[in-house]
């Protein structure tokens, strides 16, 4: 905090510390050669990395003048708005009522940003990249410790007796005390790079590419590469599970004992569980090394995986989806899988028997009845699932299940959890239409709880408090297969909630909150807290203490309020000129965070039990979004067109001719508005997005039949199969009436 209050006397005047650190870090060799000739950045970090480096002492200073501008940028980055941030990027666009806050005065110009991204990507990609060959050449100069090995992959070990005894017997080392070791560099630069992605993906301002580095890999094998190196690190985990469980139960058998040791043979058990911990998170660091060592890309897609290009991406999720189906269902395909099971349940132990993923959903029920059948499948869901759709006279609905109910089923259940219901909604929406969990869930249900005179904390309480959070839970495993199966939704959510979807890889949630992130959940909330963080008077006359006001309602009911206090005793402290940035802090943290932390925590849960987070954390919160619904961009008529499957009497023959119809149809959707062919693609898809990759990924693909010759019919649809039922029209004034009419009504829709 004081670098980032202090000035620094120049002969241009006084300038903020990260200005003046800025100013000469950028005029340093080092800069500027990672600038210039990216191929120098292995051979400059295994000099500062190598304990028995040469290295001059300028080249000292220069490293330590990086990382100490790197600390105090990444501080402030942490700590200023998009406001603060932007005023120094467009400073004729953002401008400052009053006099220069501290924060926009460190603020850097957009070339500075854009220098120091490339700077900064350089630096992570080798870090990541090239980690084995760069530990490599260190340990041909020097032997290499397991402590460094340990402060490398993070595992903890590490003592400060075990640093000083080893920098004592090399002499050499102690004109490094300062050198970061590789894994404290690059957790540096990867937290700087990062924070400038995310700054540029919630508001882009660099160039559309600047963060791709597709010039570092072979792109045409990228995918089947990663796959392999999938593959190869799975072979690695799965052979080291079984002794890691062990020592694992060893250890927590151990842990049971921390703490309270009274005896001599407690101490002893105690020193046997540490030695057993150490020697697991050696074997642990020595895994995890190989597994960097043989998937060098996998490690880039890990911690900087906006560097490769989104379709490709995509490709990647797509092969790790079918790759996790083929090794569950051993080879088979959907329908191979559904007999098997079907005729031998206990084939693969632990299975779920084919009946259990059979269900009977009741139209206007849907939500319900799937929640009902199929909660329990858990992980299993991933399997394919077999759907009769029911009248209110439980008559069963024609149709065999090939994909397309599964999709109509699945769709129907999102479109019925996301929008209004009666009782407590599972998700609410901002002013865009955005949605996100509803934060004040469980305060309504405790609120109709206490109405309905059930003890709080009782089992019943218990049980209806769990109810709700699986149907969360339920919620995210049905928007997980969707994902999982390929199948587009029409649903938005909002940008806060999605970044918490790729918050953690290994399952952690580790979504903070912040400013930011607010104008997605409440821009007027938003904008107050941006007037409190800018006011140039006294703070203290707004009479705002810490503490924060719930508002909880439930339909033909009064508002609620639920006053919490935002820090213990908040009620009693004031907000000051002095506090407000803290205050604001804990209000960001509230309403993101710990509000909907019940909510959001069991959505995830169900959600990560079928796309695992290192695949979601490829993803920006944009891309995440595109891969739910679908492309936003131009509807492309002709991509649609060459991949639209004809049957009936539309169907090409020997000729390859089209049906003077067909001709008609593609002949309207070429003159209809953009607006108009997502309605039409909305009509007979439910969605109005295309697939990411293109129409050929759309599953099953665009079809029309013929629908009779009827004039005056109107189009229909079966939107379970992509099926558009186009009437046999004369004219193309004719069809585009009908086609238009039939898409804003709605009418004609069936379920064949």
């Amino acid at each position: 905090m004081r670098l980032f209050l202090g000035d620094v006397s120049t002969g241009l005047g006084s300038l903020p510390t990260i200005q003046f650190l800025w100013q000469a870090m950028s005029q340093t060799t080092i800069y500027k050669q990672i600038l210039q000739n990216s191929a120098s950045v292995q051979v400059l970090l295994r000099d500062y990395l190598s304990k028995s480096s040469k290295s001059s002492d300028s080249h000292e200073q220069e490293w330590r003048l990086v990382l100490l501008f790197l600390e105090l940028y990444i501080f402030i980055l942490r700590l200023s708005d998009d406001e603060d941030f932007f005023s120094g990027i467009f400073p004729d666009i953002i401008k400052s009522e009053g006099p220069t806050s501290r924060l926009r005065a460190c603020g850097l110009s957009l070339s500075e940003v854009k220098n120091l991204t490339i700077v900064l990507k350089h630096l992570a990609f080798t870090l990541h990249y090239n980690a084995a060959d760069i530990l490599q050449g260190i340990q041909h100069s020097e032997p290499i410790s397991m402590t460094q090995l340990e402060s490398y992959f993070g595992s903890g070990n590490s003592t400060a007796k075990t640093s000083k005894e080893a920098r004592s017997q090399d002499p050499r080392a102690n004109a490094a005390d300062t050198r970061l070791d590789l894994g404290s560099l690059r957790s540096i630069v990867t937290t700087a790079l990062r924070l400038l992605y995310e700054r540029d993906s919630r508001r882009p301002f660099l160039p559309r590419d600047h963060w791709l580095m597709t010039s570092k890999f072979d792109m045409e094998g990228f995918v089947s590469a990663v796959v392999a190196e999938q593959e190869r690190q799975n072979e690695v985990s799965d052979s080291s599970d079984d002794e890691d469980g062990e020592v694992d139960e060893d250890t927590n058998m151990g842990g049971l004992h921390s703490g309270i040791i009274h005896t001599v043979a407690g101490q002893r058990v105690s020193r046997h569980a540490q030695i057993e911990k150490l020697r697991a998170q050696q074997r642990k660091a020595q895994r995890d090394r190989l597994l960097a060592v043989i998937g060098p890309k996998l490690e880039i897609l890990r911690h900087m995986p906006f560097v490769i290009p989104f379709d490709t991406r995509v490709q990647i999720f797509r092969q790790f989806v079918y790759l996790d189906k083929h090794k569950r269902r051993e080879g088979m395909d959907a329908d191979q899988w559904r007999m098997t099971m079907l005729h031998n349940p206990l084939r693969s132990p632990g299975r779920s028997p084919a009946g259990r993923h059979h269900g009977k959903i009741r139209r206007g029920q849907v939500f319900k009845d799937a929640f009902e059948q199929f909660y329990e499948l858990g992980e299993g869901l991933k399997e394919p699932i077999q759907i009769q759709f029911v009248d209110q006279f439980d008559t069963v609905e024609a149709g065999i299940d090939g994909g397309g109910v599964t999709k109509e089923f699945l769709t129907s259940v999102t479109t019925e959890a996301f929008g209004p219901r009666d009782g407590i909604s599972l998700f609410t929406a901002n002013s865009k239409g955005l949605l996100y969990p509803n934060p004040t869930a469980m305060d309504e249900l405790r609120q109709v709880l206490k109405r309905a005179g059930v003890p709080e904390r009782s089992a019943d309480w218990q049980d209806q408090v769990q109810s709700l959070l699986r149907q969360f839970e339920f919620l995210g495993r049905i928007v997980g297969k969707c994902m999982y199966e390929g199948i587009l939704v029409d649903i938005a959510f909002a940008g806060f909630f999605l970044l918490k979807w790729i918050s953690g890889q290994t399952g952690e949630n580790s979504y903070r909150g912040n400013v930011n992130d607010l104008r997605d959940l409440d821009e007027e909330l938003y904008q107050g807290m941006l007037r409190l963080k800018n006011h140039h008077g006294n703070v203290a006359d707004w009479a705002l203490d810490f503490t924060l006001n719930d508002q909880v309602s439930l339909p033909g009911e009064p508002v609620r309020t639920v006053t919490r206090n935002l820090i213990p005793n908040g009620e009693n402290v004031t907000v000051t000129n002095d506090n407000r940035l803290l205050y604001i802090s804990y209000v960001a943290r509230h309403r993101l965070v710990a509000q909907p932390a019940q909510q959001t925590a069991a959505f995830l849960r169900g959600l990560r039990s079928i796309i695992a987070p290192a695949w979601l954390s490829m993803f920006n919160q944009n891309e995440l979004q595109r891969l739910v619904g679908g492309d936003s961009s131009e509807i492309d008529i002709e991509d649609l067109r060459q991949n639209t499957v004809y049957s009936g009497l539309y169907e090409i023959g020997d000729d390859g001719l089209e049906h003077p119809t067909v001709q008609l149809f593609w002949k309207v959707m070429t003159s209809f508005s953009d607006r108009e062919r997502r309605d039409v693609l909305k009509y007979v898809t439910s969605t109005p997005r295309a697939p990411l990759l293109g129409f050929s990924q759309l599953s099953p693909r665009f079809s029309i039949r013929d629908g009779g010759e009827d004039q005056e019919r109107l189009p229909s649809t079966s939107t379970c199969v992509n099926l558009l039922k186009l009437p046999r029209y004369k004219n193309q004034e004719t069809l585009r009436q009908k086609l238009l009419y039939a898409v804003s009504s709605g009418a004609g829709f069936d379920l064949s």
